[in-house]
């Protein structure tokens, strides 16, 4: 009875609503068979069916994720550093911590937990910014090294990135650090369904990595039943989401001879 009053409300949210219109005007097409415009709107019920109903966005999504299995922390060397990109938080005045965290904050915890195991003789954080209301800019990476040093998170030097606009940025300034302070290991954090991409970029700026994948997202990854028939959901599209930004980033990132 639960499940069944809980599909039904996941069917008044704007996914489920825009499911249902779909699926109510594509059987009125097929009812005064209306062949012409039933493509159209057949075809967007399909795609949203496929990239919402159904687990085609966590099978996708673990396609990427399975070639960057879980490493074991206790077996990785000694690195010059530790580098983890951005994605992870953001500064935030309204927060009680100062710091608003984001869905990919597994990327900050796993690098604190190979710093605070020994791991890192230095702890590099990525990341990007924005701009506030008050027109002020805000970065992701000083935020995060402010929050880890206010406490006391790790006793390794910080270093932070600053504003970078993509992770060819982040590689790049790495490898110039790199390149400065003769580092010969740099253990690379992101997340398992971006490293593929990340660990090309990073290669082809000359930074000698060792990848360290996390904040896996799929349900296989993660050891979870998948179901394989639901109403209509949002997290479904934002898994799609991001495994269709990963395929295209990495050809544009080809394109751009970044990879």
């Amino acid at each position: 009875m639960i499940s069944f009053l809980k599909s039904c409300v996941d069917l008044l949210e704007p996914t489920g609503l825009i499911w249902l219109a779909l699926t109510l005007k594509s059987a009125w097409h097929i009812r005064r068979r209306c062949w012409r415009p039933l493509w159209l709107t057949g075809s967007a019920w399909l795609l949203l069916t496929l990239t919402a109903a159904l687990p085609v966005p966590h099978l996708l999504l673990a396609s990427l994720e399975r070639e960057w299995p879980p490493v074991d922390l206790a077996t990785l060397p000694e690195c010059d550093a530790i580098m983890v990109l951005g994605g992870s938080s953001e500064p935030s005045d309204k927060e009680p911590a100062g710091i608003h965290f984001h869905g990919g904050a597994d990327r900050l915890f796993t690098a604190l937990t190979l710093a605070r195991m020994g791991k890192g003789k230095n702890l590099i954080i990525g990341g990007g910014s924005f701009e506030s209301t008050d027109g002020r800019f805000h970065s992701e990476a000083d935020a995060a090294k402010e929050w880890i040093g206010k406490w006391s998170l790790t006793t390794v030097p910080l270093l932070s990135l600053g504003k970078c606009s993509d992770t060819h940025d982040e590689a790049v300034k790495v490898a110039a650090l790199a390149k400065e302070n003769g580092w010969k290991h740099v253990a690379l954090v992101t997340s398992a369904y971006h490293m593929r991409r990340t660990q090309a970029v990073f290669a082809r700026a000359g930074v000698p990595v060792i990848p360290v994948p996390c904040n896996y997202e799929s349900a296989p990854m993660r050891g979870r039943v998948l179901t394989w028939i639901q109403p209509p959901n949002a997290k479904h599209l934002e898994l799609f989401e991001t495994w269709m930004h990963e395929v295209i980033g990495w050809w544009v990132y080809r394109l751009r001879g970044w990879i």
